[in-house]
Formats: structure tokens, sequence, C-alpha cells
């Protein structure tokens, strides 16, 4: 059942045409730091910060932390020293660029009825914009965080992918305590918003112009349109309710690893006593990551291995939740287990990737699911992801009643 629905910004809730928006948005901020680098020597390295944006797979780094090692780096600038500067342009010169923008009075309808509906919200925006220009942008278009509950907005601070790769929509619904069969992602770019998202197994609605046709060699979104054609489509002829899941796909599970693994990290990030439990019966944040590592490491990559090499293997249960107090997990260093852990989830990744589709099919019997494929093995490591990702936000609001 869907329960939450992403939407991009550009050219869906927003008539903004990137192509014009953004040489303008450039030349205006490069205008705002002339006093600290020629506008000729800022621009191309804005441009080779944004690709490298594009670019990144690293899930243990944010987008921002991308952008300044390539962009203020070269450039000689100092970060702290400019980020008055910068503020300055987002509250005062930043606005000015709405002109170039224009509003579309059914985005906030659309945003009005899904709330009221008791769906979960994100703004899938390709986050490659602080969140101060992505936030404005939403107030051009009628509808301002500061009105509406967002239940996450993508920004180049807290996401580590970007638009058009999947694991950008498997981060963003990890982060919002989602599952791909939960989420309907609705854009107006066929290979930013729509191929991508359906890669990670998401449903899809495309906000398209009517004479446009999506390529029969991809799997058709699942509505089309114009904004007001989706709201009829999803209040009115309540198409949400029939979409059922999708089967997991090797490229959908290995997004969701990926994605997995970014969120972990910014979760991480988000609760700072390592080793506060919530009650006695719960794990801390060091005892779930180093669960998290011993599993990857010691369950999930030698049982793929098998079935890589055997034909139908027995894949038995492995009970390891008694390893939290067996090996002591609550003694060890909670940062050091997320570095093990990131290295176990990686080789993983490096060793499935390169399955040929006859392994990725290959049947498996397990203890307690019976018949299996590596696939659906693999969608079995990314529900347990979830599991403690929930987990670890249950710590942080934990945390934050505490103070």
């Amino acid at each position: 059942m869907i329960t939450a629905l992403l939407f991009d910004l550009d050219g869906t809730l927003l008539d903004n045409e990137l192509g014009t928006f953004v040489p303008a948005y450039f030349q205006l901020l490069a205008a705002h730091l002339a006093s600290a680098v020629a506008p000729g020597k800022l621009i191309p390295h804005l441009l080779a910060a944004t690709q490298a944006m594009i670019a990144n797979a690293d899930p243990t780094r944010t987008l921002r932390e991308v952008f300044d090692e390539v962009f203020y780096t070269p450039l000689g600038l100092d970060r702290a020293a400019l980020a008055r500067t910068i503020e300055e342009f987002y509250q005062e010169k930043f606005p000015s660029l709405e002109s170039l923008t224009g509003r579309r009075p059914e985005a906030r309808a659309v945003i009005e009825w899904a709330l009221a509906s008791n769906l979960q919200i994100g703004i899938a925006t390709a986050p490659l914009f602080p969140l101060a220009a992505v936030e404005e942008r939403l107030r051009w278009a009628g509808v301002s965080p500061s009105e509406f509950g967002y239940a996450i907005v993508s920004s180049y601070e807290t996401m580590r992918f970007s638009k058009p790769r999947p694991e950008h929509y498997a981060e963003l619904i990890a982060k919002m305590g989602k599952r791909p069969n939960e989420t309907l992602m609705v854009g107006n770019d066929w290979l930013d918003d729509i191929v991508p998202a359906a890669e990670a197994g998401l449903r899809t609605y495309w906000i398209d112009a009517r004479s446009a046709r999506p390529p029969t060699n991809r799997r058709q979104p699942d509505g089309r349109g114009t904004l007001a054609d989706f709201l009829r489509w999803a209040r009115d002829d309540r198409c949400l309710e029939s979409l059922t899941p999708l089967p997991p796909t090797p490229a959908s599970v290995l997004a969701q690893l990926r994605g997995n693994l970014a969120a972990f990290h910014s979760a991480f990030e988000s609760v700072p006593d390592r080793k506060r439990r919530p009650s006695e019966a719960e794990w801390s944040l060091t005892e779930i990551t180093c669960h998290l590592r011993d599993v990857e490491a010691e369950v999930n990559l030698p049982r793929l291995k098998r079935i890589a090499g055997e034909a139908e293997p027995f894949v038995s249960a492995a009970d390891t939740d008694p390893w939290a107090e067996a090996r002591n997990y609550q003694s060890q260093d909670c940062e050091r287990a997320l570095e093990d852990f990131t290295r176990a989830r990686l080789a993983t990744l490096d060793f499935v990737a390169s399955f040929p589709p006859e392994v990725w099919s290959r049947p498996a019997r397990h203890a307690i699911l019976g018949r299996t494929t590596s696939t659906e093995l693999v969608s079995f490591m990314a529900e347990h992801d979830r599991i403690h990702l929930e987990q670890i936000k249950a710590l942080y609001f934990a945390t934050a009643r505490s103070k």
C-alpha cells in the first residue's frame, strides 16, 4: 500500500526551466563572491563541483563534503570565513531569481490533499543546492516547509547520492522509514526522476507534456499527465490503492543496500550518545552497529558466496542476537564498528554486483524461508537494514525526549 509520496520540485511543483535558471543562479552567486574570487575563475569550479556531486558514489560522504573539496580547496578559499557572505546571498540575493519561475496553483492542492490523507511527503529535488535554496524554491511554489510538514527535504548538506542514481531514491525512503513498495515518486524528468526511482523499486507517476511518450524498453510509469491529472488519478480515481508491490530485482536491491548504508551514516550522526540504551532490553547505537557489522561479514557475504558457488545450496538460519552479550558489543568502539560495517557492506556490494543473471535467479533452500533466490535473499538484507534504521530513529527520539 502506498503511504508516502516523493515529489520532484523544479518542473513538477514549480515551473522552473533549469537551463535558464542555473546559469542565472551561478552568475548571481559569482557576482556576490567577486571580492573573494574572480567570477571567471569561480564559475568553472562551481560547474566542476556540481558534476562531482552528481557522480559521487561514496555513501560515507555528504554531497556538501564532495562540493567543498572540489570547490573551496582548489580556489584556496576558507569555507568558514565565507559562511556569513554565503548566508547573506541566500537571504538577500537568491530570492530575486523567483522572477524566472512560475507558480503552479495545483501544487498546493496536491500537497494539502496528500497530508490530509495521512501520506508522508518527501521533497526529492536534485540535492545539489543548500537547504536554504530548496526551501526558498518551495516558497515560490506556494508549498513552503514552514506551512507543510515534510518528512524530508533533500539538500546537499544531508544527502550522499544525487539524481540520476537510483541510490538517491533508496537513501531518501530509508531516511523516511519507508519501503519501496510503500512509496510513489512524482516527477517530470524521465531520466532523473522516473527511470532511477523505478530502478530503486518505487512506483512512479510521470508529470509530462501530453505529447511525450516513454521509451518502450523501460518499465512504464504507473500514471502520467499534469499535476492536476495526478490529483484526479490519486484522489478521485483512488489509483494509489490498486498499486501492488513490485518484485525485487537485482538493480533495486543493490540500490537499496547502497542507499541504506548512506542512511546509516546519517542516522549514526544523529545519536551522539553511542552507549545509551532506551531500556535494559533494548540495544544502544554501539550494539546495533556491531550487530550490523558481524551479520554482514559473517552471515550475509558467506551466504551469498555459497549460493554463487553451489547448485541449490541449503542455507541455515543464523541466530545472531545472542552475539550482543556474548561478544560484549556494548564495550566496543562504535566509530570503528561503523567503519568495519561499511567495509563489509561495500565488499558484499562488490561481490554481488558481478553476479551474472543466472546467479541472481539461482534457487536455494532456506531453513525458514524455504525455496528462495539470491535476489530474494539480498532483498531480505535490505529489510534487515530497515529494521535497524527504525531502531536508530527510536534512539534519536528517546534521546531528544530526555533532554
